[in-house]
């Protein structure tokens, strides 16, 4: 992400979670719980947590969740939430994380990346054997969806599944699977669906 990129998302951070699009992505969060086994005593990492939405719901159920975002902001207002079980980190992946995880989750984030292949290659490192992978994002779309594209730090207009599929793999995942979760409805007037790629660590 571009240093113009994490600029917008801390201007926009105080009102994240009254977007419309924000308010649609809060019916995700017990979706991904119900496909994600998870312990009491799971480390679990949030990878572009912003302010929060999948690492709330998930930290009553484990034991910690570090909650990772480039944009300071962001974790400011996550922060203020008051969990005491959730850490946050500001920072790149590339840069290395402080632990190991029983799970790494991610809510429309991927596109955010350049490198697709390295950062499921790092998600598949930073794993715990047995540990598990459930990320979300858009299926590849025409780059309509953010319109500002380049000051929003988009890199990919959505996955194609198989493709994503197929990397995931490479990086030594296995039992991968990609499903619909969730559809939203935009202010251009359009639906965007969303996808669920859930993996394994062996």
């Amino acid at each position: 992400m571009t240093t113009a990129s994490t600029a917008h998302f801390d201007s926009a951070a105080r009102d994240w979670d009254q977007r419309p699009l924000s308010q649609q992505l809060a019916a995700l969060p017990p979706l991904v719980l119900a496909r994600l086994p998870l312990a009491a005593t799971d480390q679990v990492l949030d990878f572009g947590a912003g302010t929060g939405l999948l690492a709330t719901a998930i930290a009553p159920h484990v034991a910690q969740v570090t909650a990772l975002d480039m944009s300071a902001a962001m974790l400011q207002v996550l922060d203020a939430k008051g969990f005491a079980n959730i850490v946050t980190r500001q920072g790149d992946i590339f840069d290395g994380l402080p632990g190991r995880y029983h799970a790494i989750v991610s809510c429309m984030a991927l596109h955010h990346v350049a490198d697709t292949a390295a950062l499921l290659r790092t998600f598949a490192a930073a794993l715990h054997p047995g540990g598990r992978i459930a990320l979300v994002d858009l299926y590849a779309e025409d780059g309509s969806f953010h319109g500002d594209n380049a000051a929003k730090g988009v890199q990919h207009f959505g996955f194609a599944p198989a493709a994503l599929q197929a990397l995931a793999q490479a990086a030594g995942l296995t039992d991968i699977g990609c499903s619909d979760i969730l559809r939203l409805r935009h202010r251009n007037g359009r639906d965007y669906p969303l996808f669920l790629l859930t993996g394994r660590k062996p």
